[in-house]
Protein backbone atom coordinates (compact mmCIF):
# COMPACT_ATOMS: atom_id res chain seq x y z
CA UNK A 1 0.00 0.00 0.00
CA UNK A 2 1.37 3.39 -1.00
CA UNK A 3 0.18 6.84 0.07
CA UNK A 4 1.52 10.11 -1.36
CA UNK A 5 1.11 13.39 0.53
CA UNK A 6 1.28 16.63 -1.46
CA UNK A 7 -0.23 19.19 0.92
CA UNK A 8 0.30 22.89 0.29
CA UNK A 9 1.72 25.04 3.08
CA UNK A 10 -0.79 26.29 5.62
CA UNK A 11 0.00 29.99 5.43
CA UNK A 12 1.21 31.31 8.75
CA UNK A 13 1.26 27.83 10.30
CA UNK A 14 3.47 25.24 8.60
CA UNK A 15 5.36 24.49 5.40
CA UNK A 16 4.34 21.90 2.86
CA UNK A 17 7.09 19.53 3.98
CA UNK A 18 6.03 19.90 7.63
CA UNK A 19 2.39 19.22 6.77
CA UNK A 20 3.27 16.09 4.80
CA UNK A 21 5.51 14.80 7.58
CA UNK A 22 2.91 15.49 10.25
CA UNK A 23 0.21 13.65 8.32
CA UNK A 24 2.28 10.45 8.44
CA UNK A 25 3.77 10.98 11.91
CA UNK A 26 1.64 8.39 13.74
CA UNK A 27 1.87 5.73 11.03
CA UNK A 28 4.11 2.85 12.03
CA UNK A 29 2.92 0.04 9.75
CA UNK A 30 5.72 -1.43 7.65
CA UNK A 31 3.26 -2.52 4.94
CA UNK A 32 2.32 1.13 4.27
CA UNK A 33 4.72 3.08 2.04
CA UNK A 34 4.48 6.82 2.67
CA UNK A 35 5.86 9.41 0.24
CA UNK A 36 6.12 13.15 0.90
CA UNK A 37 6.22 15.56 -2.03
CA UNK A 38 6.46 19.21 -0.91
CA UNK A 39 4.34 21.22 -3.33
CA UNK A 40 3.18 24.76 -4.14
CA UNK A 41 1.18 26.58 -6.81
CA UNK A 42 3.37 29.63 -7.36
CA UNK A 43 2.59 31.34 -4.08
CA UNK A 44 4.19 31.09 -0.67
CA UNK A 45 6.38 28.02 -0.27
CA UNK A 46 7.38 27.62 -3.90
CA UNK A 47 11.09 28.03 -3.25
CA UNK A 48 10.98 25.53 -0.39
CA UNK A 49 9.11 22.96 -2.49
CA UNK A 50 11.56 23.24 -5.38
CA UNK A 51 14.57 23.12 -3.07
CA UNK A 52 13.25 19.93 -1.48
CA UNK A 53 13.14 18.31 -4.90
CA UNK A 54 16.08 19.90 -6.71
CA UNK A 55 18.41 21.13 -3.96
CA UNK A 56 20.06 24.52 -4.20
CA UNK A 57 20.98 27.38 -1.89
CA UNK A 58 19.32 30.60 -0.80
CA UNK A 59 21.00 33.81 -1.89
CA UNK A 60 20.63 37.01 0.14
CA UNK A 61 19.65 40.13 -1.76
CA UNK A 62 18.82 43.72 -0.79
CA UNK A 63 16.03 45.80 -2.28
CA UNK A 64 12.97 47.77 -1.16
CA UNK A 65 9.50 46.47 -0.33
CA UNK A 66 6.22 47.54 -1.89
CA UNK A 67 6.12 50.76 0.15
CA UNK A 68 9.72 51.68 -0.60
CA UNK A 69 11.21 50.52 2.71
CA UNK A 70 14.67 48.86 2.77
CA UNK A 71 14.39 45.07 2.63
CA UNK A 72 16.79 42.15 2.76
CA UNK A 73 15.30 38.99 1.29
CA UNK A 74 16.42 35.89 -0.61
CA UNK A 75 15.95 33.86 -3.75
CA UNK A 76 16.75 30.23 -4.52
CA UNK A 77 19.60 29.28 -6.83
CA UNK A 78 19.27 25.68 -7.97
CA UNK A 79 19.76 23.46 -11.02
CA UNK A 80 16.92 22.16 -13.17
CA UNK A 81 17.90 19.64 -15.84
CA UNK A 82 21.50 20.63 -15.20
CA UNK A 83 20.93 24.33 -15.90
CA UNK A 84 21.47 26.98 -13.19
CA UNK A 85 18.05 28.39 -12.35
CA UNK A 86 16.87 31.15 -10.03
CA UNK A 87 13.50 30.97 -8.25
CA UNK A 88 12.14 34.32 -7.05
CA UNK A 89 9.01 34.58 -4.91
CA UNK A 90 7.28 37.90 -5.53
CA UNK A 91 5.56 37.75 -2.16
CA UNK A 92 8.89 37.92 -0.35
CA UNK A 93 9.42 41.38 -1.84
CA UNK A 94 5.97 42.81 -2.48
CA UNK A 95 3.73 40.47 -0.49
CA UNK A 96 0.36 41.52 0.86
CA UNK A 97 1.51 40.14 4.21
CA UNK A 98 4.13 42.90 4.43
CA UNK A 99 1.53 45.65 4.84
CA UNK A 100 -1.84 46.42 6.38
CA UNK A 101 -3.95 47.01 3.26
CA UNK A 102 -5.80 50.32 3.09
CA UNK A 103 -7.03 52.91 0.61
CA UNK A 104 -3.65 54.61 1.09
CA UNK A 105 -1.41 51.59 0.56
CA UNK A 106 -3.11 50.46 -2.65
CA UNK A 107 -2.33 53.85 -4.20
CA UNK A 108 1.28 53.76 -2.97
CA UNK A 109 2.31 50.12 -3.30
CA UNK A 110 4.71 49.44 -6.16
CA UNK A 111 6.46 46.42 -7.66
CA UNK A 112 9.60 48.52 -8.18
CA UNK A 113 11.57 46.55 -5.56
CA UNK A 114 10.80 43.30 -7.37
CA UNK A 115 12.20 44.82 -10.54
CA UNK A 116 15.40 45.63 -8.64
CA UNK A 117 15.67 42.02 -7.50
CA UNK A 118 15.09 40.67 -11.00
CA UNK A 119 17.67 43.07 -12.41
CA UNK A 120 20.30 41.99 -9.87
CA UNK A 121 19.65 38.28 -10.50
CA UNK A 122 19.94 38.74 -14.27
CA UNK A 123 23.21 40.59 -13.78
CA UNK A 124 24.66 37.58 -11.91
CA UNK A 125 24.59 35.80 -15.28
CA UNK A 126 21.72 33.43 -14.43
CA UNK A 127 19.94 32.74 -17.71
CA UNK A 128 16.87 30.87 -16.47
CA UNK A 129 14.54 32.47 -13.94
CA UNK A 130 11.18 31.45 -12.53
CA UNK A 131 9.21 34.28 -10.93
CA UNK A 132 6.20 33.34 -8.79
CA UNK A 133 3.34 35.85 -8.74
CA UNK A 134 1.14 34.59 -5.90
CA UNK A 135 0.40 36.70 -2.82
CA UNK A 136 1.34 40.14 -4.11
CA UNK A 137 0.14 43.30 -2.41
CA UNK A 138 0.58 45.62 -5.39
CA UNK A 139 -1.90 46.92 -7.94
CA UNK A 140 0.39 48.95 -10.18
CA UNK A 141 0.00 47.07 -13.46
CA UNK A 142 3.55 45.74 -13.10
CA UNK A 143 4.86 49.15 -14.15
CA UNK A 144 6.97 49.43 -11.02
CA UNK A 145 8.77 46.20 -11.94
CA UNK A 146 9.50 47.55 -15.41
CA UNK A 147 10.86 50.78 -13.92
CA UNK A 148 13.00 48.76 -11.50
CA UNK A 149 14.49 46.90 -14.44
CA UNK A 150 15.36 50.21 -16.07
CA UNK A 151 12.47 50.90 -18.44
CA UNK A 152 11.57 54.55 -18.91
CA UNK A 153 8.08 55.55 -17.86
CA UNK A 154 6.59 58.94 -18.62
CA UNK A 155 4.24 60.35 -16.04
CA UNK A 156 6.00 58.34 -13.34
CA UNK A 157 5.98 59.67 -9.78
CA UNK A 158 9.34 60.96 -8.65
CA UNK A 159 9.31 58.80 -5.48
CA UNK A 160 8.95 55.54 -7.45
CA UNK A 161 5.67 54.65 -5.72
CA UNK A 162 2.76 53.31 -7.78
CA UNK A 163 3.52 54.56 -11.31
CA UNK A 164 0.10 53.44 -12.57
CA UNK A 165 -1.44 56.55 -11.00
CA UNK A 166 0.20 58.93 -13.48
CA UNK A 167 1.06 56.61 -16.37
CA UNK A 168 1.45 58.25 -19.79
CA UNK A 169 3.89 56.09 -21.76
CA UNK A 170 6.64 53.48 -21.65
CA UNK A 171 9.97 52.86 -23.39
CA UNK A 172 11.48 49.37 -23.10
CA UNK A 173 14.56 50.13 -25.19
CA UNK A 174 16.79 50.74 -22.12
CA UNK A 175 16.30 47.14 -20.92
CA UNK A 176 16.42 45.31 -24.24
CA UNK A 177 20.06 44.26 -23.84
CA UNK A 178 19.54 43.22 -20.20
CA UNK A 179 16.80 40.77 -21.15
CA UNK A 180 18.31 39.48 -24.39
CA UNK A 181 19.71 36.21 -23.03
CA UNK A 182 17.25 35.47 -20.22
CA UNK A 183 14.69 32.64 -20.24
CA UNK A 184 12.05 34.11 -17.92
CA UNK A 185 8.93 32.27 -16.77
CA UNK A 186 6.19 33.80 -14.62
CA UNK A 187 4.11 31.34 -12.62
CA UNK A 188 0.47 32.41 -12.41
CA UNK A 189 -2.61 30.85 -10.84
CA UNK A 190 -5.29 33.07 -12.41
CA UNK A 191 -6.43 33.71 -15.98
CA UNK A 192 -7.69 37.29 -15.59
CA UNK A 193 -6.99 39.85 -18.34
CA UNK A 194 -5.25 43.13 -17.57
CA UNK A 195 -8.18 45.57 -17.45
CA UNK A 196 -11.96 45.71 -17.46
CA UNK A 197 -14.56 44.03 -15.20
CA UNK A 198 -12.35 40.97 -14.66
CA UNK A 199 -9.03 42.85 -14.72
CA UNK A 200 -6.61 43.20 -11.84
CA UNK A 201 -8.08 46.38 -10.38
CA UNK A 202 -11.70 45.30 -9.99
CA UNK A 203 -11.08 41.64 -9.09
CA UNK A 204 -8.08 41.83 -6.76
CA UNK A 205 -8.06 45.47 -5.69
CA UNK A 206 -10.55 45.10 -2.85
CA UNK A 207 -8.35 42.71 -0.87
CA UNK A 208 -5.48 45.14 -1.37
CA UNK A 209 -7.34 48.03 0.23
CA UNK A 210 -9.18 49.60 -2.68
CA UNK A 211 -12.63 51.16 -2.61
CA UNK A 212 -14.87 51.63 -5.65
CA UNK A 213 -13.57 55.10 -6.70
CA UNK A 214 -9.96 53.92 -6.43
CA UNK A 215 -10.65 50.72 -8.34
CA UNK A 216 -12.40 52.65 -11.13
CA UNK A 217 -9.48 55.07 -11.39
CA UNK A 218 -6.92 52.24 -11.48
CA UNK A 219 -8.89 50.38 -14.11
CA UNK A 220 -9.06 53.50 -16.27
CA UNK A 221 -5.28 53.77 -16.03
CA UNK A 222 -4.93 50.06 -16.78
CA UNK A 223 -6.97 50.57 -19.95
CA UNK A 224 -4.59 53.37 -20.90
CA UNK A 225 -1.67 50.95 -20.49
CA UNK A 226 -3.47 48.41 -22.69
CA UNK A 227 -3.96 51.01 -25.41
CA UNK A 228 -0.35 52.24 -25.32
CA UNK A 229 1.15 48.73 -25.27
CA UNK A 230 -1.09 47.50 -28.09
CA UNK A 231 -0.16 50.46 -30.29
CA UNK A 232 3.54 50.53 -29.46
CA UNK A 233 4.40 46.85 -28.98
CA UNK A 234 1.54 45.04 -30.78
CA UNK A 235 0.59 43.07 -27.66
CA UNK A 236 -3.02 43.08 -26.46
CA UNK A 237 -2.90 42.61 -22.70
CA UNK A 238 -6.64 42.13 -22.59
CA UNK A 239 -6.40 39.07 -24.82
CA UNK A 240 -3.70 37.48 -22.69
CA UNK A 241 -4.87 35.04 -20.01
CA UNK A 242 -3.01 35.76 -16.78
CA UNK A 243 -2.04 39.33 -17.65
CA UNK A 244 -4.01 40.51 -14.63
CA UNK A 245 -2.15 38.25 -12.21
CA UNK A 246 -0.54 39.93 -9.20
CA UNK A 247 -1.92 43.38 -9.86
CA UNK A 248 -0.93 43.30 -13.54
CA UNK A 249 2.54 41.80 -13.09
CA UNK A 250 1.60 39.03 -15.50
CA UNK A 251 1.03 41.52 -18.28
CA UNK A 252 4.18 43.50 -17.57
CA UNK A 253 6.30 40.34 -17.61
CA UNK A 254 4.69 39.14 -20.85
CA UNK A 255 5.55 42.52 -22.36
CA UNK A 256 9.26 41.87 -21.76
CA UNK A 257 9.10 38.38 -23.22
CA UNK A 258 8.34 36.23 -20.20
CA UNK A 259 6.32 33.06 -20.63
CA UNK A 260 3.19 32.91 -18.45
CA UNK A 261 2.81 29.37 -17.12
CA UNK A 262 0.30 27.79 -14.72
CA UNK A 263 1.89 27.60 -11.29
CA UNK A 264 0.79 24.17 -10.08
CA UNK A 265 1.27 22.40 -13.41
CA UNK A 266 4.79 23.77 -13.75
CA UNK A 267 5.87 23.12 -10.17
CA UNK A 268 4.39 19.61 -10.09
CA UNK A 269 6.60 18.75 -13.06
CA UNK A 270 9.67 20.36 -11.49
CA UNK A 271 9.23 18.33 -8.29
CA UNK A 272 8.23 15.22 -10.29
CA UNK A 273 4.90 14.72 -8.55
CA UNK A 274 3.41 12.50 -11.31
CA UNK A 275 6.37 10.12 -11.02
CA UNK A 276 6.01 9.97 -7.22
CA UNK A 277 2.33 9.06 -7.66
CA UNK A 278 3.01 5.99 -9.80
CA UNK A 279 1.40 2.91 -8.22
CA UNK A 280 -0.06 4.97 -5.36
CA UNK A 281 -3.25 3.75 -3.67
CA UNK A 282 -4.17 7.15 -2.21
CA UNK A 283 -3.22 10.83 -2.60
CA UNK A 284 -3.44 13.35 0.24
CA UNK A 285 -3.61 17.07 -0.46
CA UNK A 286 -4.87 20.27 1.13
CA UNK A 287 -4.33 23.93 1.95
CA UNK A 288 -5.10 26.36 4.74
CA UNK A 289 -8.53 27.32 3.44
CA UNK A 290 -10.53 25.38 0.89
CA UNK A 291 -13.28 27.39 -0.78
CA UNK A 292 -14.59 28.30 -4.21
CA UNK A 293 -11.28 30.04 -5.04
CA UNK A 294 -9.48 26.69 -4.82
CA UNK A 295 -10.80 26.07 -8.35
CA UNK A 296 -8.52 28.85 -9.60
CA UNK A 297 -5.48 26.61 -9.93
CA UNK A 298 -4.63 25.96 -6.28
CA UNK A 299 -2.70 22.89 -5.12
CA UNK A 300 -5.71 20.80 -3.96
CA UNK A 301 -7.40 21.16 -7.33
CA UNK A 302 -4.21 20.26 -9.19
CA UNK A 303 -3.58 17.16 -7.07
CA UNK A 304 -7.21 16.09 -7.33
CA UNK A 305 -7.15 16.42 -11.12
CA UNK A 306 -3.91 14.44 -11.23
CA UNK A 307 -5.56 11.77 -9.11
CA UNK A 308 -8.50 11.56 -11.49
CA UNK A 309 -6.16 11.30 -14.48
CA UNK A 310 -4.10 8.55 -12.81
CA UNK A 311 -7.18 6.85 -11.31
CA UNK A 312 -5.99 7.36 -7.73
CA UNK A 313 -8.48 8.36 -5.00
CA UNK A 314 -7.80 11.68 -3.25
CA UNK A 315 -8.50 12.99 0.25
CA UNK A 316 -8.13 16.69 1.09
CA UNK A 317 -7.49 18.42 4.43
CA UNK A 318 -7.71 22.08 5.41
CA UNK A 319 -7.59 24.50 8.30
CA UNK A 320 -10.94 25.96 7.29
CA UNK A 321 -13.56 24.67 4.90
CA UNK A 322 -16.19 26.90 3.34
CA UNK A 323 -19.62 25.68 2.29
CA UNK A 324 -18.70 26.18 -1.37
CA UNK A 325 -15.62 24.16 -2.35
CA UNK A 326 -15.97 24.11 -6.13
CA UNK A 327 -14.88 21.07 -8.09
CA UNK A 328 -13.18 19.42 -5.11
CA UNK A 329 -16.51 18.09 -3.89
CA UNK A 330 -16.58 15.81 -6.96
CA UNK A 331 -12.86 15.22 -7.43
CA UNK A 332 -12.12 13.98 -3.89
CA UNK A 333 -13.53 11.31 -1.60
CA UNK A 334 -13.86 13.96 1.07
CA UNK A 335 -12.57 17.25 2.48
CA UNK A 336 -11.68 17.25 6.17
CA UNK A 337 -10.94 20.14 8.51
CA UNK A 338 -8.09 19.59 10.97
CA UNK A 339 -9.72 21.60 13.77
CA UNK A 340 -11.07 19.62 16.74
CA UNK A 341 -13.53 22.32 17.78
CA UNK A 342 -14.35 26.04 17.50
CA UNK A 343 -11.16 28.13 17.81
CA UNK A 344 -10.05 31.68 17.09
CA UNK A 345 -7.92 32.34 14.02
CA UNK A 346 -4.84 33.08 16.12
CA UNK A 347 -5.17 29.73 17.92
CA UNK A 348 -5.87 27.88 14.66
CA UNK A 349 -2.63 29.24 13.21
CA UNK A 350 -0.44 27.98 16.07
CA UNK A 351 2.33 25.86 14.56
CA UNK A 352 2.45 23.00 17.07
CA UNK A 353 -1.32 22.80 17.32
CA UNK A 354 -1.63 22.60 13.54
CA UNK A 355 0.90 19.78 13.25
CA UNK A 356 -0.63 17.85 16.16
CA UNK A 357 -4.11 18.09 14.64
CA UNK A 358 -2.81 16.99 11.25
CA UNK A 359 -1.08 13.95 12.79
CA UNK A 360 -4.24 12.83 14.56
CA UNK A 361 -6.41 13.38 11.48
CA UNK A 362 -3.88 11.58 9.28
CA UNK A 363 -4.00 8.46 11.45
CA UNK A 364 -7.81 8.48 11.53
CA UNK A 365 -8.19 8.98 7.78
CA UNK A 366 -5.70 6.27 6.80
CA UNK A 367 -7.17 3.76 9.23
CA UNK A 368 -10.63 4.47 7.85
CA UNK A 369 -9.54 4.29 4.21
CA UNK A 370 -7.56 1.06 4.53
CA UNK A 371 -9.88 -0.50 7.13
CA UNK A 372 -7.09 -1.39 9.53
CA UNK A 373 -5.10 -0.07 12.47
CA UNK A 374 -1.64 1.41 11.94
Amino acid sequence: MKVVAAIDSFKGSATSAQMNQAFFQKIAASELTTVSVPIADGGEGTMAAIQAACGGSYQKITTIDLLGRPLTTEYLLTKINGQPTAIIESAKVIGLNLITPSSTTIQQASSYGLGLVLRQVIKTGCQRIYLTLGGSGTSDGGLGLLAGLGAKLTGQSLNQLNPLNNFQGIDLAPIKALLATVDLTALVDVTNPYAGPTGFAHVFGIQKGGNLPILKQQDQQAKKVVTVVKKQYQLDLNQLAGAGAAGGLGGALALIGAKLAPGFATISQLVQLPRACQDADLLITGEGQIDAQTDGGKVPLGVAELGRKMKIPVLAICGKRNAQVGCLSKLTLGIYCIQTGPVSLSVALEHERTLSNVSELGLNLLQTFFHQHF
